[in-house]
């Protein structure tokens, strides 16, 4: 297994486990704030220290590709998400309320992990396929 397939497995891991406390808060506990904080201090999950060996090449011109094409999928799907969740939201509270600063930032946050999610598995299906080998 490539060294950028397992550190996709390892930001799929980390993100799950971050959304899974997060939802599992809201859905027990209350969405404001606190569950904002909650979202954040499980997000640290993510921190690690990374070893390298003497003489490894980090990355290559085929890790190199699939990242950049990784990155624009996640990123268009980003920007389309944030398009579609605007205009439902207009339509659905009508043009002219205003929702919460909180909440806005709770669901943009949300949404940012969902696309490093769809990112992680878009670097391990193009992996798996060996389109670029």
């Amino acid at each position: 297994m490539a060294d950028g397939e397992k550190r996709a497995w390892i930001e799929l891991s980390i993100i799950l486990v971050t959304l899974t406390v997060y939802f599992l808060f809201i859905a027990f506990g209350r969405l404001d704030s606190v569950s904002l904080a909650v979202f954040a201090l499980a997000g640290f999950l993510g921190f690690r220290r990374s070893k390298r060996r003497r003489n490894e090449v980090a990355y290559d011109e085929r890790d190199r590709q699939i990242e950049k094409q990784a990155l624009l999928c996640s990123l268009m799907a980003f920007y389309l998400f944030m398009l579609l969740f605007s205009v439902a939201a207009g339509m659905t509270n009508g043009w002219d309320r205003s929702v919460p600063l909180w909440l806005v930032v709770q669901i943009f946050w949300a949404l940012s992990l969902v696309i490093w999610a769809v990112k992680a598995l878009i670097v391990i299906v193009l992996y798996r396929r060996g389109v670029h080998a």
